[in-house]
């Protein structure tokens, strides 16, 4: 019989080319990997006998006919070994286990056992094929019996893949069923057509299929670095945590690239991410190491693992000068480091991301090559962020923030004569939040702008409606964020708002923290005398905690410093605090500025203050802030004696 080889040849150089190609690139260790490429393998030399028992069985003479079985019992033990790693490869892509029960192991591997059996037993029982004395090949009795067991195989995959249709993807269901329905085809038609082989052509079709569709490398590679992408970090994830597996992560944050790709180029910024990558690989073969954004990389590793000591051999490696083209790079490259020792209460991708940003966040505002251990309270620190977030921006939308005022005891007139308006945000769903919370938070995001502004009109919006200097009020104070003041035309747009409600300028008294003053002095210096002019008066808050008291006192135009609570607090109990008090409050004097202490809560604290001279006094000890429908009653009544 003459073979038409054509097919093979074509089939062989096809599957040579896939196996190059899927072997030149990283691929996680992973059973599925494992088995196509063992299927791409046998497929491989299954091509290749198929055409050497081609020659064997055309040219071998009578005096070769044990070579020439020899290469036959190969080929058949090969060629049948496809079928049955196909179903092992549908059996990983369902269950991705490497263990396999004693139920799965005879489905897949007792017929090819059978099968192995058959073939070599051939040269006594003629079963699988038959040379006779001349060296002519011939089918053999048995070889129906091979031609069913390899139908049995795709039948296998086939039931194994339509009933578990949701495991599957898409492009896995129509590779698998595609392999089917081409080994049927083309076994069927070599099957009454023997000189026509086409079994591996088929093979090496549908391999190629399964290769551009689910094992294509390219898909899980980033292409600039060579390691793991996101898109496969994110599958790995969610694959352990269905799994509910447990792990550890490193998240590598690469800081100062803009200044190398602003000086030396992007494409040397590239090579250092390049190096970066590959240092990482490099640690430990057994890790998965993905570039997860631009300037991030996470390492997916065993629980086990020391992560102390990886970390500290990541920083050394950023302690030290990194080269491209062979030039030593004298810049200040330098990393961040989130570190995960457990994912045991990680419920889902999302947690795990918002956990890795909330920690880089953190590590962000530490020293460079800083390391920070993230924990599930960290989620839960960030879910809370989230909600509040959301109740800031309806609350934005809704205009619904309250304004509640607390009222500032005058010691020489022995009444009520300021108050300061301070916001409140109550959340249908979270209750109170306190102003700690939320402040910080819409300060980061840009909200507050919208925010002081909201508060600004509701204060003016109070003040004509109740008119608080006829009843002895002469100045409500607002506070100034240090967002808000590093705005242009922040005067022009509070203005517009004051002019809106003909608001008295002089009522008006607006508080600015040491940290703002420090933060926004030119800018500072431009608002403040925009509003002076106008009769405005400015307050500096929170006296004492900051670190250029003196400074921003003699700076800007203050009329009022308030001193901070725990400063009053700490002189009740520490000799030197009272010492500093009283000497801040007599220098406050001197300077001819209002003193105003705040946090008062006792009949001690008040006597204490008066007697050291303090011009006002806040706090609870007068009272809590009050909403502004109980406010006006309160100042009426006047101070009570306690």
């Amino acid at each position: 019989m003459k073979w038409i080889i054509h097919y093979d040849v074509v089939a062989f150089i096809l599957i040579f080319i896939i196996l190059v190609v899927y072997s030149s690139y990283h691929r996680l260790k992973t059973f599925v990997n494992k088995v196509y490429t063992r299927l791409l393998i046998i497929s491989l030399i299954s091509a290749f006998t198929d055409i050497l028992t081609a020659y064997t069985c055309s040219f071998c003479t009578k005096d070769q006919i044990v070579i020439n079985y020899i290469a036959n019992i190969i080929h058949f033990l090969v060629q049948n070994a496809v079928p049955c790693l196909y179903t092992l490869f549908a059996y990983a892509l369902i269950y991705e286990t490497e263990k396999i029960g004693k139920k799965w192991f005879c489905i897949i591997f007792l017929p090819y056992i059978l099968v192995a059996l058959m073939v070599l037993s051939t040269p006594f029982t003629d079963l699988a094929f038959v040379i006779d004395d001349m060296g002519v090949y011939s089918r053999g009795k048995g070889q129906i019996f091979t031609y069913s067991v390899a139908a049995y195989y795709v039948i296998a995959g086939c039931v194994m893949v339509l009933k578990n249709m949701k495991l599957l993807g898409r492009a896995q269901r129509i590779s698998v069923l595609l392999y089917s329905f081409e080994c049927i085809l083309l076994s069927l038609i070599q099957l009454f057509l023997p000189e026509y082989l086409l079994q591996e052509i088929g093979i090496a079709f549908a391999m190629f299929f399964i290769y551009i569709t689910m094992q294509n490398p390219f898909e899980y590679t980033d292409m600039q670095t060579g390691v793991y992408n996101r898109n496969l970090f994110k599958k790995i994830i969610n694959n352990k945590i269905e799994k509910k597996e447990d792990f550890s992560i490193i998240c590598v944050q690469v800081e100062g690239l803009g200044y190398i790709n602003e000086k030396f180029g992007v494409n040397n910024g590239n090579h250092l991410i390049k190096q970066v990558a590959d240092f990482l690989q490099n640690l430990n073969k057994k890790f998965f190491v993905h570039r997860i954004a631009n300037r991030q990389f996470a390492l997916i590793m065993p629980k086990e693992q020391d992560l102390s000591f990886i970390c500290g051999h990541i920083v050394n490696k950023f302690n030290r000068p990194f080269y491209f083209q062979d030039i030593k790079v004298n810049v200040n490259l330098w990393c961040h480091i989130c570190c995960l020792q457990s994912s045991k209460k990680i419920h889902s991708m999302t947690d795990l991301l918002d956990i890795i940003q909330y920690s880089l966040h953190e590590a962000e505002k530490g020293k460079k090559n800083s390391i920070i251990y993230a924990s599930t309270e960290m989620l839960e620190r960030k879910r809370r962020e989230t909600e509040i977030s959301q109740a800031v921006t309806k609350a934005i939308e809704e205009k619904s923030f309250q304004v509640y005022y607390q009222p500032i005891y005058s010691v020489a007139e022995n009444k009520y004569t300021k108050m300061e308006a301070l916001i409140r945000l109550i959340d249908e769903n979270l209750g109170f939040i306190p102003p700690d919370e939320f402040i910080p938070l819409a300060e980061k995001n840009g909200d507050i702008l919208v925010i002081g502004e909201i508060v600004l009109e509701k204060v003016c919006e109070f003040i004509e409606q109740n008119e608080p200097e006829k009843k002895g009020i002469n100045a409500i104070h607002v506070n100034l964020s240090v967002v808000q003041c590093m705005q242009e035309n922040l005067h022009i747009r509070l203005m517009n708002i004051i002019d809106k409600y003909k608001v008295p300028y002089g009522l008006l008294d607006f508080e600015i923290t040491e940290t703002t003053a420090d933060n926004t002095q030119v800018r500072l210096d431009e608002i403040m005398n925009s509003f002076k002019q106008k009769g405005i008066h400015f307050s500096l808050d929170d006296f004492g905690t900051g670190y250029s008291n003196q400074a921003n006192i003699i700076r800007y135009p203050y009329s009022t410093i308030k001193i901070d609570k725990s400063l009053v607090w700490a002189s009740e109990t520490n000799p030197k605090a009272t010492t500093l008090l009283n000497t801040t409050i007599s220098m406050i004097d001197k300077l001819e500025m209002n003193s105003l202490a705040e946090g008062i809560e006792t009949e001690k604290q008040k006597q204490e203050l008066i007697k050291m001279g303090c011009d006002y006094l806040q706090g609870y000890y007068f009272s809590k802030p009050l909403p502004q429908n109980e406010i006006m009653d309160f100042i009426e009544k006047g101070v009570q004696t306690k």
